[in-house]
């Protein structure tokens, strides 16, 4: 005998009816949900697996995960890092942050790209790894075993640096430049932002990646989710300076995937884009 259906499913189903909604029950996104969940055996095997990772040799490979671009120009930040960093009230910086969607024309400095990248995803520690002769840096987030999954690259719209695309290289305290053929156009047309987001004065936007093998060796299906924590917590990072920086920022969650991976040269499996962080001078302040 088939069940009879509560007032609040029978509802729910007439509004989707009407507005064309998906059912989520139908969504993938509960199927890596159900998993990547872990029960009191998938626990154990779990710590079995990790357990693999105390090797001295795999140690010492995990802890180096940087990615690098051969014969790209470099451009060094090391000499703001003995700077003093500006002095702002974190719950200030809290209470404060908006997305801003409308910027002044404004060339961002080296200064505020070396201020946003090295207190969002930085490194701000090194420690010797025990057996070992290597070091194991650590960074301005917590990550799933130290593992940080995560690459940032930034496209230079309006700044004191060429325009054109750069990755960040947090162990370098600089910039590759990577692509200088991509234009404000190519995001415009991949993004969907405008006319929500101005684009045109902005004067950077921020893509943080995830290599996926990082986290996924270790800890399997569960490393996902542990990748997307590490997303929101860089990209919290990112807003809460720019509003100390006096900048304005503003998420962005859709874009084409695909095109997005092809400019800054992934094959989008691998290594993929997860968040967009569109930056510029807040025009309201």
């Amino acid at each position: 005998m088939k069940a009879k259906k509560n007032t609040s499913e029978f509802i729910s189903e007439i509004d989707r009816s009407i507005h064309n909604i998906k059912n989520i029950k139908d969504l993938a996104a509960l199927l890596f949900q159900e998993n990547s969940k872990l029960d009191k055996f998938t626990i154990i095997k779990q710590g079995e697996n990790i357990g693999g990772f105390s090797n001295p040799y795999l140690t010492q490979r995990i802890s180096q995960p940087y990615k690098c671009f051969p014969g790209s120009k470099v451009v060094r930040m090391e000499d703001y890092a003995d700077m003093k960093p500006l002095s702002f009230n974190l719950f200030e910086a809290i209470v404060k942050r908006r997305s801003v969607r409308e910027y002044e024309n404004y060339d961002i400095s080296l200064n505020e790209i070396y201020n946003i990248l090295q207190y969002s995803y930085g490194i701000t520690d090194c420690q010797p790894i025990r057996g070992s002769k290597g070091m194991w840096s650590y960074r301005a987030v917590p990550s799933g075993g130290a593992l940080y999954p995560l690459e940032i690259y930034i496209y230079i719209n309006n700044g004191m640096i060429p325009k054109g695309m750069y990755h960040y290289r947090a162990d370098l305290n600089a910039l590759e430049f990577i692509n200088e053929e991509v234009e404000m156009t190519d995001f415009q047309r991949i993004l969907v932002a405008e006319p929500y987001i101005q684009l045109k004065n902005a004067s950077c936007i921020i893509f943080i990646s995830s290599v996926l093998e990082r986290s996924l060796l270790k800890y399997g299906e569960r490393g996902y989710r542990f990748i997307l924590q590490e997303v929101g917590y860089v990209a919290q990072n990112i807003s809460l300076i720019c509003t100390a920086l006096r900048l304005g920022s503003c998420m962005v969650g859709s874009f084409i995937d695909d095109e997005m991976n092809e400019i800054i040269k992934v094959d989008g499996v691998l290594e993929t884009i997860q968040s967009v962080i569109v930056v510029g001078k807040n025009h309201e302040v």
